[in-house]
C-alpha cells in the first residue's frame, strides 16, 4: 500500500470527523483512562499519523522511563505498517524520525516555566516547529486549573494543539454530572475534546465525552486493539 492510501484509510480520520475536524490550533484534548490501558498508545497512534502527513510534533513525557517513548513510536509505526504492507517502510520510518522531538521530565514538579524554557531552547536549537504536542503523563492529580491555563495560552500562542493523557481513579471514578470523571472533570471547560478509554472483554472502547461546544455528540466508533495497540474502526 502506498503511504497515500494509508493515510486516507486510516482510523484517525473517523476520529476528525466525529469531533468535527480534528482538535484544533490553539486547543487542548485528553484521551484519560486507567492506568495501563492505551492512552500512551493511543497517542502516539495519532502521532504518528500526523507525522505520516509530513507534521512535526513534540511528546513531552513525564513517565519515569523516558526510552519507552521511541520504543511505543517504532512498535507503533511496525504494526501500522505491517498490516497495511506499506511500500517502502524502512524509507518512510527515517523520514518519521525527523519529524519528532520527545521532551522527558523526570520531576512531576517541574515548573511551567523550566517546560517552555526547555521547549523553546531545543526547539530553537533544532529548527523544529511542531503543529501539534502530546503530553503523556501529566500530574492531573495535583495541578490546577490557573496551571492548565497556562498549557492552554501556551498552544494559542504557538498555534498548536495539545493532546494529554490523564489517569482516572482506578476504584472511584467520581464522574460528574457529564459522565466526566475525575481528575479530568476539574478542568471540563478548559479542553475541547475528551475522551475516556473504556475496557471491556476483548477490547478498549473509546467514548466521545466532549467535543468543542458541540451539544449532540456522535458515536466515536472507535476502539484500542488489546493485541496491536493500534485505534482502529468499531463498527457496532
Amino acid at each position: 500500500m502506498l503511504k497515500t492510501e494509508l493515510i486516507k484509510r486510516s482510523p484517525i480520520r473517523i476520529l476528525e470527523e466525529t469531533i468535527h475536524g480534528g482538535l484544533g490550533k490553539g486547543c487542548l484534548g485528553v484521551f484519560t483512562a486507567r492506568k495501563g490501558v492505551g492512552k500512551t498508545a493511543s497517542m502516539v497512534h495519532v502521532a504518528t499519523d500526523k507525522m505520516l502527513r509530513e507534521q512535526n510534533v513534540i511528546h513531552i513525557s513525564f513517565a519515569d522511563d523516558p526510552q519507552h517513548i521511541g520504543s511505543w513510536y517504532k512498535q507503533v509505526f511496525q504494526e501500522v505498517s505491517r498490516q497495511n504492507k506499506l511500500d517502502h517502510a524502512n524509507e518512510i520510518y527515517e523520514d518519521l524520525l525527523h519529524r519528532r522531538l520527545i521532551l522527558h521530565f523526570k520531576q512531576k514538579d517541574v515548573s511551567f516555566s523550566q517546560i517552555k524554557d526547555n521547549f523553546y531552547q531545543i526547539t530553537k536549537s533544532a529548527s523544529f516547529t511542531p503543529q501539534t504536542i502530546f503530553v503523556d503523563g501529566f500530574p492531573f492529580e495535583e495541578a490546577t486549573p490557573e496551571q492548565l491555563k497556562e498549557w492552554q495560552q501556551f498552544a494559542l500562542d504557538l498555534n498548536v494543539e495539545i493532546w494529554f493523557s490523564a489517569t482516572m481513579h482506578r476504584h472511584n471514578l467520581q464522574l460528574d454530572e457529564k459522565g466526566i470523571p475525575a481528575p479530568v472533570n476539574r478542568f471540563t471547560d478548559l479542553f475541547s475534546v475528551i475522551i475516556v478509554l473504556d475496557p471491556k472483554e476483548d477490547y478498549i472502547d473509546f467514548k466521545l465525552l466532549k467535543a468543542h461546544s458541540f451539544n449532540n455528540l456522535d458515536k466515536l466508533r472507535l476502539k484500542l486493539d488489546p493485541q496491536t495497540l493500534l485505534i482502529a474502526n468499531h463498527r457496532v
